[in-house]
């Protein structure tokens, strides 16, 4: 066995700094804290490549003494606390004192900084882990923090950063983060010496809001107490999967149990989230990771009931996308006929009628279906059933009679061969499904927009990073002075939904599917996100209107499911039908 010894400074300064700086977003969000901390009004963060080159943060805060430079770039030592009931009442975001120690053991750091009442500043210069300058300058008040050759004495660690743009973007997500929460501070982002975003810090966190969001529904805002804890609340409500901004007092942090609880609380409620929670310092624990993402609380209990209240309060608002007036062209398996006719959004309200006997009827066996030249949810190799075996005569559709709307939703139709219940939810969101899949593959073409439009800085950045796919797939983005602008859409959607918010659900499915077909997965996706706006099983029919839905639904390829494997119809026949009443 080895003998035990002390490692050397070198390696353990470098195992220390892995632990809080992992790429460039980490030496972003820990200088913006420091800025933060410091009382700065302005934040100007400048990258190259990303940060993978260079990474500038400056701000006018208070400033750091000429003689205490050095110490600032020593392990552990901080002016945030001062002893062990401090650790236990943090009102700081910085507190370690690890953060440009950690950065003078994997880069090189530049740092000038004067204090209000200096009469001149201070400028610090490290390279592989030594000072090697230490002089007086003169220099506006504030801190300057140049970081350069970032993971030079690390290569292993250096190769696994991802290309310029995705680090961009996570630089962007904390910069962003902070914008939000401090929104009287002026936060400023370039790269390769492009304006990415700047905020106007006037404390209107509405205007944050708007500017990183971008358009899309009314944002709300809701709060709710709950005896130790109190949460402030920002929704927009939209189509694709949620995004989360989540503050503990002021701290930026990535917990999942929040998270698990808004999304066991709000079901499909989809949207973007900003949640302030407010809590007494000394019921919850921020010294549990070491980038401080993470924090425990005293009562995790009162987070769901906190955010179930959130929930309630939002009642169920709507994204601003509109798929239900699906009009699209050049169709091959659906006909171009006007939607539903006189179908209202209004709960179907059941009658006084109560029968006196109790029906047990047994539901018809289900169609065997083969999805085989359908890639749907479910598959099976059961021979596939056409219309005319549903059917006992070819009449029968032609016969077809509405017979009414359940109170439960359901409708129902009588024809030669007995009743049929339909699921109008389910058979509209087959119909939407099918027009939209075959719209989609039967044209790779284009529509351009009659006036570009100019990508918000957020999802500008977003944009870029898989610039290439989405312009394969039928955008056409292209780079103008004043930013990434929408010049096209696929023509499949040109007709369901604004361009910014098509062009969000599509980035969305390539951040979370890198492999595969893309034009596939696209197609999908834009279904997916069209039927979710198909009618309610609540919603009221009127006679015309469900005999066009049956109509539509049998002009599909497979009329029995739903895209997601539910059935759409159910039949009882004339044989179930004299059977149960003793008439065979």
């Amino acid at each position: 066995m080895s003998n035990i010894k002390l490692l050397d400074k070198n390696i353990w300064s470098k195992i220390a700094a892995g632990e809080v700086i992992e790429r460039p977003a980490s030496v972003v969000k820990e200088l913006v804290e420091n800025s933060i901390d410091a009382g700065a009004n302005f934040i100007n963060v400048i990258l190259s490549d990303g940060g993978k080159l260079n990474i500038i943060v400056e701000d006018n805060g208070e400033g750091i003494n000429f003689d205490e430079l050095p110490l600032a770039l020593t392990y552990h030592a901080t002016s945030k606390i001062q002893n062990l009931n401090d650790l236990e009442n943090i009102l700081t975001l910085g507190y370690r004192g690890e953060a440009l120690a950690s950065l003078v053991a994997v880069a090189d750091v530049n740092i000038t900084s004067k204090t209000e009442f200096s009469e001149c500043g201070g400028i610090i210069k490290t390279s592989d882990g030594k000072i090697i300058q230490h002089e007086k300058i003169n220099c506006k008040k504030g801190t300057r923090v140049h970081i350069n050759n970032l993971f030079g004495s690390l290569p292993a660690r250096k190769k696994f950063l991802k290309s310029a743009i995705s680090e961009l973007r996570r630089c962007a997500t904390y910069l962003r983060e902070y914008a939000v929460c401090n929104p009287n501070i002026i936060f400023s982002l370039e790269n390769d010496n492009k304006l990415i975003f700047k905020t106007e810090g006037d404390g209107n966190i509405l205007n944050v809001l708007n500017k990183i969001w971008g358009e899309g529904a009314e944002i709300q805002n809701v709060s709710s107490y709950f005896q130790h804890l109190n949460l402030n609340c920002w929704f927009q409500a939209k189509f694709s999967r949620s995004d989360f901004m989540i503050f503990v007092n002021g701290r930026a942090v990535n917990d999942q149990n929040i998270k698990s609880a808004i999304l066991s609380a709000s079901g499909n409620l989809n949207g973007n989230w900003a949640l302030f929670f407010t809590i007494d310092p000394a019921l919850v624990d921020v010294n549990i990771h070491p980038a401080k993402s993470e924090v425990r609380f005293r009562y995790p209990d009162e987070i769901f009931k906190v955010v179930k209240n959130i929930i309630n309060s939002l009642g169920s608002p709507q994204p601003v996308i509109n798929f239900n007036n699906l009009n699209l062209k050049n169709v091959p398996a659906m006909s171009n006929e006007k939607n539903f006719i006189d179908i209202k959004p209004e709960p179907v309200h059941k009658n006084n009628f109560e029968p006196k006997t109790e029906f047990n009827f047994k539901p018809a066996e289900k169609p065997k279906i083969n999805l085989n030249n359908d890639n749907d949810n479910n598959q099976n190799n059961e021979p596939q059933i056409t219309l005319s075996d549903f059917m006992q005569n070819n009449n029968d559709q032609q016969n077809i009679i509405f017979l009414g709307q359940l109170s439960t939703g359901y409708l129902v139709f009588d024809n030669y061969d007995g009743l049929i219940l339909m699921d109008p939810h389910a058979a509209h969101e087959r119909i939407n499904y099918e027009k939209f899949k075959n719209a989609a593959k039967s044209s790779n073409s284009s529509q351009k927009l009659l006036i570009p439009i100019i990508l918000h800085p957020t999802l500008a950045i977003e944009a870029q990073e898989f610039f290439s796919e989405i312009n394969n797939s039928g955008f056409e983005l292209k780079n103008t002075p004043s930013g990434i602008a929408i010049n096209a859409v696929p023509s499949a959607t040109a007709e369901i939904s604004e361009p910014e918010i098509l062009l969000r659900i599509s980035l969305n499915a390539l951040k979370n599917n890198h492999d595969g077909d893309i034009k596939n997965l696209l197609w999908r996706t834009w279904a997916t996100y069209a039927c979710k706006a198909s009618i309610k099983l609540n919603t009221k029919i009127s006679a015309e209107g469900a005999l066009l839905l049956w109509k539509n639904l049998f002009k599909c390829e497979q009329p029995y499911i739903c895209p997601h494997g539910r059935p759409t119809v159910l039949k009882i026949s004339r044989q179930d039908l004299a059977k149960h009443f003793g008439r065979e």
